[in-house]
């Protein structure tokens, strides 16, 4: 089965996402409530970096509210979807994401099925 492989990679400077985080809207805007379990700055920072690099994997305009970052029962950072962001022949999604200093990073891996398209 051939196939495609594409890579998402985002950086995001945590004291921006704390100034942000005090502006009105902005986290109702991009995050779940399931999402806002943990507000710390760093860990926003670190679900803003998954879902950027997600879109940029998928290849999709930023719908913040259509992905949401949780955890597998390992602990493990996952993304889960809406039906409306999938594109055709996703097979799956990996994600990493890393803190360190004022940053945090995040990969996302995404493995495509060949559906006949460009992809």
């Amino acid at each position: 089965m051939a196939g495609a492989i594409r890579v998402g990679v985002d950086l995001v400077l945590v004291p921006r996402v704390a100034e942000l985080a005090e502006e009105g809207g902005f986290l109702a805007r991009v995050f779940q409530p399931a999402e806002l379990a943990d507000t710390r700055p760093e860990h926003l920072a670190g679900l803003l970096a998954a879902k950027e690099a997600c879109f940029k994997a998928l290849g999709v305009p930023s719908r913040w509210q259509e992905v949401v970052v949780g955890s597998d029962p390992e602990g493990r950072p996952v993304l889960h979807l809406q039906p409306s962001l999938r594109p055709p022949g996703l097979v799956g999604l990996d994600l990493s994401i890393a803190h360190e200093g004022g940053f945090a990073v995040a990969v996302v891996v995404a493995l495509l099925e060949d559906v006949g398209g460009d992809r």
